[in-house]
């Protein structure tokens, strides 16, 4: 022991006397780090995850391994979050409507009908607001890897809904978001927010009557099988940052952090493509299994939710939801 010590001793001095990090040293040693998400392997986020753990390791020889753990296997969104900045977790994709409790700049995502389909989303996303985005993370501790973009949102439930005035009343399960629990209380519904793997649970129990949500974990969770109603208003595109924890990034050498930022970048096409694909299937699928699959008139749902508009506007940023708005 005390001559392996000796040895261990010998080689930091080494490398610090070549003004080499102390990584370097440990040329054996694999660099692991553990990515998180709520989804199942089937969703785009696991696709793009994937195929960022395959890049990494490509691109780094095998020195860093990424570990991808797929629903909610290390706690719901907020945990994760929480868990990147107490350095206890490494990696980990975060919908905005979380990240929004951390960088307050994501809240903006959850202002209900803010864009017009999944191109308006990447050119605001991939262009100078995108940017601001993860300088703005930065400082909270996290860096962005790149932005995924999920499925539309919208609602479902245990009984039919045409329209708006079929949602009155209706407790319906939302994301943790106070902007989202306003526009579920402006469409006439009780919104009550639940985590992702109590949502058919709840369903199940009775405890909500629906829910919203992203139409292709609706299928993929099976949550058509106690909610078989489907009402597709796209009132959002979930979007979903795919972090790491900047205080690990920055401690890894310089080559690495390259080859980690990028197969992140790399995975953020990999992983719209897969949206899209399932997204376009996602109607199709649902009606071959007898689901009802409604496509109503949105426009009494925007108007219902201008309020929320009054109400978060200014907090969140008028001059960037114009500026969101215009593209």
């Amino acid at each position: 022991m005390t001559r392996k010590i000796g040895w261990l001793t010998l080689l930091l001095g080494f490398g610090f006397l070549c003004g080499m990090p102390p990584q370097i040293v440990y040329a054996g040693e694999k660099v692991s780090i553990k990515l998180g998400h709520v989804l199942d392997t089937k969703h785009p986020y696991h696709i793009g995850a994937e195929h960022f753990a395959n890049r990494v390791r490509e691109l780094t020889n095998g020195r860093v391994e990424v570990q991808v753990f797929p629903s909610s296997q290390l706690g719901g969104e907020r945990e994760m979050a929480e868990a990147i900045q107490f350095g206890t977790l490494e990696s980990a994709a975060i919908m905005a409507a979380v990240a929004g409790r951390f960088v307050r700049e994501f809240d903006i995502f959850n202002l209900p009908f803010l864009f017009r389909d999944f191109a308006h989303v990447y050119k605001v996303l991939d262009g100078p607001f995108g940017e601001e985005l993860n300088q703005a993370s930065i400082k909270k501790g996290f860096r962005q890897l790149g932005i995924y973009v999920g499925g539309s949102r919208s609602v479902y439930a245990r009984k039919p809904i045409s329209d708006l005035a079929s949602l009155k009343g209706m407790k319906i399960r939302t994301i943790e978001s106070p902007v989202v629990v306003a526009t579920w209380k402006a469409l006439g519904t009780i919104p009550t927010p639940t985590p992702m793997p109590e949502v058919y649970s709840a369903i199940q129990q009775g405890m909500v009557d629906g829910g919203e949500g992203n139409v292709i974990s609706y299928n993929n969770m099976k949550f058509d099988e106690v909610a078989p109603y489907l009402s597709h208003i796209k009132y959002l595109i979930t979007i979903e940052p795919l972090f790491i924890s900047e205080k690990f990034l920055q401690a890894q050498p310089a080559d690495v952090q390259k080859a980690i930022l990028q197969a992140g970048k790399e995975s953020v096409a990999v992983e719209r493509k897969a949206n899209e694909e399932q997204e376009a299937k996602v109607v199709e699928t649902l009606r071959s299994k007898g689901r009802t699959v409604v496509i109503p008139d949105v426009a009494p749902f925007q108007k219902a939710v201008e309020p929320v508009y009054e109400q978060y506007g200014k907090s969140i940023g008028l001059d960037k939801i114009r500026m969101i708005q215009s593209q």
